[in-house]
Parts: structure tokens; C-alpha cells; sequence
């Protein structure tokens, strides 16, 4: 059943249809309350309030549109409004268990959670409208249109956001990696 067929049944009175349409984005919508909170139990309540949201706004909705772009504008919008509120305060290592390949061996394991939660860390410093563009794009697969689309912007202005938002996440994440220092700067001085 399509996104527009499940609405239409909602909004005439069949809310269990609602579970499909959780079902269908949860893990999306999770993922990018986790991206913006970095604590596991924020990002499910964020994704609770966003799902109720939603929920009591389907009216709203437009038919015709997109509805994964109609769910995710609510949903960074509502992400966005948390982290002007409260910011994270550290990545939490249980989220970080989930990647645990038995294929490879313990210190490679761990060596990967490092890395994730150091680009985490990165994202998580970058300005608002860089990592909602890197989430939307790396993290939850849309497209520069789509994202304009829940962001309301010009598909030119996405991808410089992008552009300028891969560029500053490689400076965090050279100077993060490098343990601090400015090898370079050093380097040249002598």
C-alpha cells in the first residue's frame, strides 16, 4: 500500500493504519534524532514526539506530495527546535555496540566505534545548516531536491551546502584525528 493510500484511510478514520507508516520510517527517523542528540534515549523521544506530531498534523498533508518529505521537514524542524534547547552533551558507546562485526577482531572493533564516534563528534560541531544537509544526504540517502524540498530551499543552495559542509567536516575531522595539533602550522614554522 502506497504512503498516500495509508493517509487516506487514516484521515477516514482507520488510525491503524498509522502503525504501517511508523513502521515504514521509524528507522529513518531515529537515525536522524540520534544524528542531532547523539544519546539514544533523547533520540526516541524525539522520535515519539515527532511520529505524534505528525500524526496529529496529517490533515495538513497535501496529497500529491512527497510524504517522506512532509515527515522529514516536521521531523528536522522538530530536531532543530531540541538542539537550539539542549545541546549533546557526548555520544553515548552503547548506540556505538550495534556496529560490532564478528568478523574482525576486538581492537578493530573498537578502533571503528572510535572512528564513528570521532565523525559524530564532527557533525555534531558543525552549524545546524551543514549537518541537517550531511545528515539528510550521507545518512538518510535523499537526494539535493528532496532535501530542498523538506527544507524549503533551492536545490543550488543544498548542494553548496553540501559542498561547504563536506569541506569543513574534513577540517574537523583532520584536526580531531590529528589529536589537536596543527602539524602543518608546525611544519612550516621551523
Amino acid at each position: 500500500m502506497h504512503d498516500t493510500e495509508l493517509i487516506t484511510g487514516i484521515l477516514n478514520g482507520n488510525a491503524k493504519l498509522y502503525e504501517e507508516i511508523i513502521e515504514r520510517y521509524q528507522t529513518g527517523v531515529y537515525r536522524t534524532a540520534y544524528y542531532y542528540t547523539q544519546n539514544v534515549e533523547d533520540a526516541r523521544d524525539i522520535t515519539q514526539e515527532i511520529f505524534i506530531k505528525v500524526y496529529n498534523k496529517l490533515a495538513g498533508f497535501k496529497q500529491g506530495s512527497a510524504f517522506s518529505t512532509w515527515l522529514y521537514r516536521i521531523a528536522v524542524n522538530h530536531c532543530l527546535d531540541w538542539s537550539r534547547r539542549k545541546k549533546p552533551l557526548f555520544v553515548e558507546p552503547a548506540c556505538l555496540d550495534s556496529h560490532f562485526d564478528k568478523r574482525v577482531g576486538p581492537e578493530e572493533n573498537l578502533l571503528r566505534q572510535e572512528v564513528s564516534a570521532e565523525i559524530q563528534d564532527a557533525i555534531g560541531s558543525l552549524h545546524e545548516i551543514y549537518r541537517t544537509v550531511l545528515i539528510l544526504y550521507y545518512f538518510e540517502d535523499f537526494t539535493p531536491q528532496q532535501i530542498a524540498d523538506i527544507l524549503g530551499t533551492s536545490k543550488r543552495t543544498i548542494e553548496t551546502r553540501l559542498f561547504r559542509g563536506r569541506k569543513l567536516l574534513k577540517e574537523e575531522l583532520q584536526f580531531i584525528l590529528s589529536g589537536g595539533d596543527c602539524h602543518d602550522l608546525l611544519s612550516e614554522q621551523r
